[in-house]
């Protein structure tokens, strides 16, 4: 359910940046569609120093996990743990935060009242104009990838 069946990579719609839910860093993320249908996401980039696991993740697994929530109220980046089992601890907070993004996820009317459901078929649509589009677009030079933070020496020169 974590990663696609397939073999073979999507066909990237879309390279895009977004905060970390907790804002301290920005991630980079590729929106991805394969032959039979099945958006995917890819986390690629940090520009903090957290770990994450950079397997494609579909939104058919997504939507498997939050409907086999009890409550189906609120939404957190806990409900997409079972996608990362024995991976980096960060990957679903990472990947919530792509998914409040694309709004697939919003945020709840009241600012501690979690997250809710965003329209996933409208999403699917507005994917659907995207993969009539040419060809990969080209990954931005803007864009961090894995991007280290510099090291600080002991003296700085003048």
């Amino acid at each position: 359910m974590n990663s696609r069946d397939s073999n073979t990579p999507p066909r990237i719609l879309k390279h895009h940046t977004c905060p970390s839910l907790s804002g301290n860093s920005i991630l980079s993320y590729h929106l991805g569609y394969d032959a039979v249908g099945e958006i995917s996401f890819q986390l690629i980039g940090n520009t903090g120093s957290g770990k994450f696991n950079t397997d494609w993740v579909s939104l058919s697994g997504i939507e498997a996990l939050i409907a086999k929530r009890p409550d189906c109220s609120t939404l957190s980046s806990a409900t997409l743990r079972h996608l990362f089992q024995g991976k980096s601890t960060n990957s679903p907070s990472f990947l919530f935060a792509v998914l409040f993004a694309e709004e697939i996820v919003r945020a709840g009317p009241d600012r501690d009242s979690g997250y809710l459901l965003g329209d996933i078929q409208a999403y699917r649509q507005r994917v659907a104009v995207l993969t009539t589009e040419s060809l990969d677009p080209p990954v931005s030079a803007a864009m961090p990838i894995n991007t280290p933070k510099p090291k600080r020496s002991g003296k700085e020169k003048a």
